[in-house]
């Protein structure tokens, strides 16, 4: 099969969408089909990654217009250069707005869910209605829509009586050999099993600030806090983190990460802890389970929806004393999650594969 993706940022600074579009195009070359990705970036070109073509769309500054200007420009050059396109994938809302022109010239179309963007703290209350309002017309103007966790798919069922598909996203095998480890350790002077790892974007859904609050309150002794994340968009909330953290040189700043670097921390982490408000489904979260990494977690549906009750330290999300509390808990109590940890691989290796979720999603596009 040929099929286009369209969405998300530039493959070189990966996210959650730009995540899942590498992996599973990747996957789908080795299947033996032709992935094409158009993403959003700072420069129109076209690369070659892993196998498959990779469209560069300079957008347009503006976070509100730049992906439904995405889909658009994408949609237009799929119908014009690929003829012969089985399928385009839109991921989220924005750049599915122009589905019906694709429709139109005979080429299926899907819609993927990776959260529910209203619900997101950056926006004010009028931008949120209409956030809403246009999930709404585009989950009525999407015939075949896939989600990224269950609880989206519930979601969409109830408040809209539309009919999805679960196809999550997944994580590569682990590598387990610490001679692989980088210098990323040395130069941020940490300890192997020595400190707590926040691994995501610097938003204010996933709540490092409360995080580096509650990290702060308690009696951490030798460990450390490590946020691992950047947020280019909104420095203004970096900053601050930076200022809450109050020069303290057990909190530890690395900026984005990816990689080798990023494997050595999963594989040296002692804690890793998500304390979100608002998640899709996390591949950070998935990437620990399948480390062997103990978890604390918010308890928001879409973290239990791969968590079991006994599986993590729990907290409500944004709660300051329960999350110092879990720190405490996690230093104390060094093999609390021993058995835990086992069942999280175990179960993350079993069904969250890109080889399994590829082969799923094929399944269901052959489907239509």
């Amino acid at each position: 099969m040929k099929i286009v993706f369209i969405g998300g940022r530039d493959l070189n600074v990966l996210g959650g969408i730009e995540n899942y579009m590498l992996n599973l195009a990747t996957q789908l070359v080795a299947m033996g089909h032709i992935p094409i990705v158009f993403c959003e970036s700072d420069r129109n070109g076209t690369d070659l990654i892993n196998g498959f073509q990779v469209i560069h769309q300079k957008s347009i500054k503006n976070y509100l217009i730049c992906k439904p200007w995405l889909g658009l420009k994408a949609t237009i050059k799929t119908i014009i250069r690929y003829r012969d396109v089985d399928v385009i994938h839109y991921n989220a809302w924005p750049p599915s707005l122009w589905n019906p022109i694709a429709r139109l010239f005979g080429i299926k179309c899907i819609m993927q869910g990776h959260g529910l963007e209203w619900q997101r703290s950056k926006y004010s209350p009028i931008q949120q209605k209409i956030l809403k309002f246009m999930e709404w017309l585009t989950a009525h103007m999407n015939n075949h829509l896939i989600m990224c966790s269950q609880d989206q798919t519930k979601y969409f069922k109830e408040h809209y009586g539309k009919d999805a598909v679960t196809i999550p996203t997944a994580v590569n095998q682990p590598n387990f050999d610490c001679s692989q480890d980088t210098d990323i350790l040395e130069k941020f002077k940490l300890k192997r099993q020595r400190y707590f790892l926040f691994l995501a974007r610097l938003v204010k859904d996933k709540n490092p600030d409360v995080l580096i609050k509650a990290f702060l309150t308690s009696s951490s002794l030798d460990f450390k806090l490590v946020i691992a994340g950047s947020n280019d968009v909104d420095l203004d909330y970096v900053k601050s983190l930076y200022v809450l953290s109050r020069n303290n040189s057990q909190i530890v700043f690395t900026g984005a990460v990816y990689g080798a670097d990023k494997e050595t921390l999963l594989r040296n982490a002692y804690y890793f802890c998500i304390p979100s408000t608002i998640e899709g489904l996390s591949i950070a979260l998935l990437e620990a389970m399948s480390y062997k990494i103990p978890i604390i977690s918010s308890n928001i549906p879409a973290n239990k929806e791969v968590l079991g009750d006994d599986k993590a330290i729990w907290v409500e999300a944004e709660n300051e004393s329960q999350l110092a509390a879990a720190i405490e808990k996690a230093i104390n109590f060094p093999g609390l999650l021993n058995d835990a940890v086992k069942y999280n691989h175990s179960f993350i290796c079993n069904n969250y594969t890109w080889p399994q979720i590829a082969a799923k999603y094929i399944d269901y596009l052959r489907s239509l």
